[in-house]
């Protein structure tokens, strides 16, 4: 089987947690199934140099003239490859944000994976804008399958609603012609669906096992409880949320740390709104992290919190679980139907006082939450050998012309 995977995102240099989670999940699936080929394109979508900002001309005048992009690969496996075929994009605004030339390098990549492994048999675009677009159109002149995983959220987002809210026609068009769209939560099931779409097949994100899991070396202290946060921080996230039940919490516990991962613009003020607040000795900021900084953040907090305001599916949560640690997380779209009494606790959105009492609640039944059980959980139903059959068996079907859309 030849799949070519098509990203919205992948990691680059200029963003190297981009996309991580599209290029971890293919990984993964690529050493549970060795005899399957996989190729993903990469046109320069994140490479700031290939990248025409509108209100930057000298720059851009100077990266066109620096430019001299000659198609290479990457190999990341003996069964996956990255094909690199760069071109420069702009805003979508003009020319579609040179969707001719994207189309171009990526029917380039494909020619040389085909080159390698022969005929591709289905193309898998992640998101639907652009990849979802770029795979209709490659795949209507290929005369090839391909399918739609949407983990976009909100869904439709800002640059794909019309004055309404609702999914403009251009941007609908790839789920409509897709042999299937790929929703990773049953809340993302019915933001599909809202915007007219059918044609619908649930399979969770999921998570390399092998990569997140507990640490042997963790031990509870018992004169400090450590929270990790890790997101892009910004009032979607609920960040000025988390740094205000913090205020909260440490007026009633002092014996508490929270250590908040990722970077964003906001980051500057939300330093200083925690200064203005007085808790400054119980917040570390890491900024942008690693994914093995990550791993051994997971491992070796106590908890995990993130109070969003919404999130098709969550991974950080599924990160947190797979390394066996309890989750608090907001009643926001996906994580209702991944956090259980089991392994967390689920809080109203923009609720200061009841994240501080889910805080208390962790600290206070510590011990009540079992790693062990939440891991078993994790295994079931978020990891790869729990979901990848599910991806290959979809693929085998949509391949085949087997996949009954009434089924669906």
């Amino acid at each position: 089987m030849n799949i070519f995977v098509i990203p919205s995102w992948f990691p680059s240099k200029d963003r190297p947690v981009s996309g991580t989670m599209i290029k971890e999940q293919t990984e993964a699936f690529c050493r549970f199934y060795p005899d399957v080929n996989i190729g993903i394109s990469n046109w320069g979508q994140m490479e700031e140099r290939f990248l025409l900002w509108s209100k930057d001309h000298v720059k851009n005048i100077s990266k066109l003239l620096r430019a001299k992009p000659k198609p290479f690969k990457t190999v990341l496996a003996p069964n996956l490859k990255v094909y690199h075929h760069y071109t420069f994009t702009w805003t979508s605004k003009l020319l579609g944000g040179n969707m001719l030339g994207i189309i171009k390098a990526n029917l380039s990549n494909i020619k040389a994976f085909e080159v390698e492994h022969g005929p591709i048999d289905i193309i898998h675009a992640h998101v639907g804008y652009p990849a979802g677009i770029i795979a209709m159109r490659v795949a209507e002149r290929l005369r090839k399958p391909y399918c739609l995983t949407e983990r976009m959220g909100p869904f439709p987002w800002a640059q794909t609603a019309d004055k309404n809210g609702r999914l403009a026609d251009y941007y609908k068009q790839p789920y409509l012609r897709t042999s299937a769209n790929i929703a990773v939560s049953p809340f993302q099931v019915e933001a599909l669906r809202k915007q007219g779409i059918d044609n619908i097949m649930m399979i969770p994100n999921f998570i390399d096992e092998n990569f997140f899991k507990p640490s042997p070396d963790y031990h509870p202290q018992s004169e400090k409880f450590t929270f990790f946060t890790l997101s892009y921080p910004s009032p979607q996230k609920g960040t000025d949320i988390l740094l205000q039940a913090i205020k909260g919490l440490s007026e009633k516990n002092k014996n508490i740390l929270f250590r908040i991962g990722g970077s964003s613009p906001y980051i500057d003020g939300y330093k200083r709104m925690a200064s203005e607040l007085g808790i400054q000795q119980y917040v570390a900021w890491l900024g942008e992290i690693n994914r093995k900084e990550a791993l051994h953040e997971y491992q070796f907090c106590d908890a995990f919190a993130l109070p969003s305001f919404y999130e098709s599916m969550g991974i950080v949560y599924i990160e947190a679980l797979a390394c066996g640690k309890p989750v608090i997380a907001t009643r926001c779209g996906g994580p209702e139907s991944t956090v259980t009494p089991l392994n967390g606790l689920l809080i109203e959105k923009n609720n200061v006082a009841e994240l501080i009492e889910a805080m208390e609640t962790l600290i206070k039944r510590r011990e009540s939450y079992d790693s062990n059980s939440i891991r078993a959980d994790f295994l079931a139903r978020f990891s790869t050998q729990a979901i990848a059959p599910k991806t290959f068996n979809m693929y085998q079907r949509i391949i085949s012309n087997s996949l009954d859309k009434a089924e669906l």
